[in-house]
């Protein structure tokens, strides 16, 4: 036998032992041995479970299972394998109407639970009809039996499928999720509960009952799930049919048909608030875990964001790298290439002496250090740290100047670093000296485009309390009050060139506070703007 025949025949023959055996236990608890019963049809609702689960594959199961039920209660073989067919035949409509609304197993929402009822109520009615019909016909019912006798079949039924369709779903579903030891406790626990309210206490006051048990099964229902809470009501029904069984409690007087109808009821109220309130939590959990599933996209695309801004800015900085560079380099340069102009023209006059090269040699070693050195401070200045690290801010203003000082002096801006003490913070020099470095190549570009004889940027170290605050002055106009709120968002630029990417601010802001765990804000003055730049102060704990 194939694993495939296996897997097939496995749920056919337990679908088949099933619905014999529950059959015969529903007839036989609520309505003695007759094939048409009032009460709950558990047979029914497992069917319908198997086939919505396993498939249309397993229909064997229920014809087997309801032929010799039927043969059991003593219908004849040929009126058993119609009513068998047509019970079957009713399971594969169900299959095919659940896959053609496209419901889910699951039961996830409203619109799965009042589809499987609608469902619940549509193949019942073809099966109480035909299946009535054939009795009518082979005399097991009269005709004035017809009506009375098809609306027990098909409430039954229904009754059935509400209770034991979603709890077989559900347990198919969560098998593998449950932990089956405080699974069976908590059926345990709750068997015991409701069996000492009916048969021991013998609580008679239907309403009293209602809302004790209710108010249990809504609890369980909110804490453990609608898994849980499906099987409770399984379970009250069993306990329930027992009770009625044995001739005690709320649901014994000496109506018996009122009985019935009552428990059903008692039932149909705890299927009804499991339905809704397990819906309304699976929905509320769905919700919430949507809610987390957009947080967490949007923190992705946030960061990623970051990134692509991280490089954007990355790639204007290595420009601004590059051109400085070029800035440094024109001069050396330029006396590299006198020097060499010098050595050639001594050359060709003949003049050429040990002095001569000797001057030459020390020249041109002068130049090519002093570029060597400039590589060095941008490579230095510019390398990535993946570790925090003690940071001495002095240290740090310093390469920044070194780097920018012949550029800013050409434009004849004084660029000064008020200095008096050493102080120190963690995190990345690196990121610190590139922020410093974007505030004051921003000043910069605002001083260049002032007509003013007297151009600086100043920069200067406090300590406030546990903090360390850098302060970095201009006198290039101030920020305007329209756009103060505006200037550390990505893209904003008020450069009139086109060279402006407005990251510079932006990223400044990101790295101060992501990256270094600082603050930074902004003070106009009456001739330009103070930026400060809040640390906090190193201490060996941190």
């Amino acid at each position: 036998m194939n694993s495939i025949t296996k897997t097939t025949l496995i749920p056919i023959v337990a679908l088949a032992l099933l619905y014999f055996i529950t059959g015969k236990l529903s007839l036989l608890f609520l309505h003695g041995n007759s094939i048409v019963n009032i009460g709950i049809f558990a047979s029914e609702g497992i069917a319908l479970g198997f086939i919505l689960f396993f498939g249309k594959r397993v229909w064997p199961g229920i014809f087997i299972g309801q032929l010799f039920l039927a043969v059991s209660t003593d219908i004849p073989l040929l009126t058993s394998f119609g009513i068998a067919t047509i019970n079957s035949g009713e399971g594969i409509i169900g299959y095919y109407l659940f896959q053609k609304f496209k419901l889910d197993i699951n039961l996830k929402a409203f619109r799965d639970i009042f589809g499987l009822i609608g469902i619940i109520l549509f193949i019942q009615l073809i099966s109480a009809t035909f299946s009535n019909a054939l009795l009518l016909s082979s005399s097991i019912i009269s005709d004035n039996m017809y009506l009375e006798s098809s609306f027990s079949w098909w409430f039954g039924n229904i009754m059935g499928q509400l209770l034991f369709t979603p709890f077989l779903l559900l347990l198919f579903q969560n098998l593998k999720k449950i932990n089956l030891i405080e699974y069976f406790i908590y059926i345990y626990i709750f068997a015991l509960f409701i069996y000492f309210l009916e048969v021991v206490l013998v609580v008679s006051n239907a309403m009293l009952l209602l809302s004790i048990s209710i108010s249990v099964l809504v609890f369980i229902v909110t804490y453990k799930g609608f898994t849980y809470g499906a099987t409770m009501s399984v379970v009250l029904a069993l306990v329930s049919s027992y009770s009625v069984y044995i001739g005690i409690g709320v649901f014994h007087s000496k109506n018996t048909i009122d009985d019935i109808i009552n428990y059903n009821l008692f039932i149909l109220a705890h299927i009804s608030m499991v339905f809704i309130i397990g819906i309304f939590f699976e929905e509320r959990k769905r919700n919430i875990q949507t809610l987390k599933n957009r947080v967490t996209d949007e923190v992705n695309k946030n960061r990623e964001q970051q990134l692509f801004l991280l490089q954007q800015s990355r790639q204007a900085q290595m420009g601004e790298m590059i051109a400085m560079i070029a800035h440094q380099w024109r001069q050396p340069l330029n006396n590299l290439s006198l020097a060499n102009q010098l050595l050639v023209s001594k050359y060709m006059k003949g003049k050429l002496d040990d002095k001569a090269i000797e001057y030459f040699q020390k020249s041109s070693n002068k130049q090519i250090t002093h570029m060597s050195k400039t590589i060095d401070d941008f490579r230095n200045f510019f390398k990535s740290e993946k570790i925090e690290e003690k940071i001495n801010i002095n240290e740090v203003i310093h390469g920044v100047l070194n780097i920018v000082q012949n550029i800013y002096a050409t434009n004849n801006i004084k660029l000064s670093f008020l200095e008096d003490t050493q102080f120190y913070s963690s995190g990345y020099p690196s990121e610190l000296g590139q922020a410093i470095l974007n505030i004051i190549n921003n000043s910069k570009d605002a001083l260049l485009e002032l007509e003013r004889e007297e151009k600086f940027i100043q920069i200067s170290l406090k300590k406030e309390k546990n903090s360390i605050i850098i302060f970095i002055e201009d006198n290039a106009g101030g920020i305007s009050e329209t756009i103060a709120d505006k200037i550390f968002d990505p893209y904003f630029s008020t450069k009139k060139s086109k060279n402006g990417t407005g990251l510079g601010l932006y990223m400044t802001k990101m790295i101060i506070t992501d990256k270094l765990n600082g603050e930074i804000t902004f003070l106009n003055t009456p001739d330009g703007v103070i930026f400060k730049i809040m640390l906090k102060e190193y201490t060996h704990a941190s």
